[in-house]
């Protein structure tokens, strides 16, 4: 008797172990893809487009409302190109809107109710930005130092009138693909930000070098997630002004529901067949 417990336990284990293995490999599959770049996509609201004079050519100057949407959305991680611009400094908005693996997904520029709650104190994201701004650059603060750089954030006009948080609430697109399990998206911006970084943190001695990407509010089916980075590349393109010298590459994951479905379905047998040995 003891002898056929050990047997079925050994069946059922190694029945286990193929499960997880064909799940892994159902994974796997699914992540040596090639990247695969949004689709059926379009713009709304205010919206502006900088490319390369010339769609063959993916690196140099940059020309506002030059070449199409589709070529502006044409680059990836490795050669941004152009990109569409979303809206402007927080006061006219633009959208951009497509699906990616059959799921929708929608990129939106920012406007003040985005930082600020109907009552005028400051959000999450802009508590939650700030914070990552300053230990991106070494800044320790103090909770003190925190809700005064956050009050200058959201209500002190710059020099040019502006205030900081309309700077980086107009995202640049150049690419939105899925690579795998995950949604790429580039955010064209300065690849060294010292001087955004310091009308963020006039008290405290930015590194030069710097780096801060803008940000973008993303839908990807039911998920929604603002996006931003402090990591760039070079993105080999420029405009006459020195701007999207900087590729931001941000991810956001989408639900796996496939791939949820596939492992609950194998699961599912394999455990039926279990109880049956």
């Amino acid at each position: 008797m003891t002898e056929v417990k050990e047997l079925s336990m050994n069946v059922s284990h190694g029945k286990t172990k193929v499960a997880l293995a064909v799940l892994g490999m159902a994974a796997s599959a699914v992540s040596w893809a090639a990247p695969v770049p949004i689709s059926g996509y379009s713009t709304g609201g205010v919206t502006a487009l900088f490319n390369t004079p010339d769609p063959s050519i993916t690196t140099g100057l940059l020309t506002k409302n030059t070449g199409t949407l589709a070529q502006a959305l044409a680059g990836n991680a490795a050669a941004p190109g152009g990109n569409v611009e979303l809206g402007k400094f927080g006061v006219s908005q633009g959208q951009l809107t497509g699906t990616v693996n059959g799921k929708p997904i929608t990129l939106s520029s920012l406007d003040e109710r985005d930082w600020k709650n109907p009552d005028g104190s400051a959000t999450e994201l802009t508590f939650r930005y700030v914070g990552d701004a300053a230990a991106s650059v070494g800044a320790s603060l103090t909770q003190l130092q925190l809700n005064a750089i956050v009050n200058s954030f959201l209500n002190v006009p710059t020099g040019s009138g502006l205030k900081p948080w309309q700077f980086v609430s107009d995202p640049n697109i150049s690419y939105v693909e899925i690579d795998g399990h995950t949604v790429d998206i580039g955010l064209a911006g300065f690849l060294d930000a010292t001087a955004i970084l310091q009308i963020l943190f006039p008290g405290v001695t930015v590194p030069a070098g710097s780096k801060v990407s803008e940000v973008v509010e993303v839908t990807l089916g039911s998920k929604h997630e603002y996006l931003y980075g402090f990591r760039a590349d070079p993105s080999l393109v420029f405009t006459a002004y020195g701007s999207y010298t900087g590729n931001y590459n941000v991810q956001i994951i989408p639900e796996p529901a496939s791939l949820a479905l596939l492992g609950i379905g194998l699961v599912g047998l394999f455990l039926g067949r279990r109880r049956r040995v």
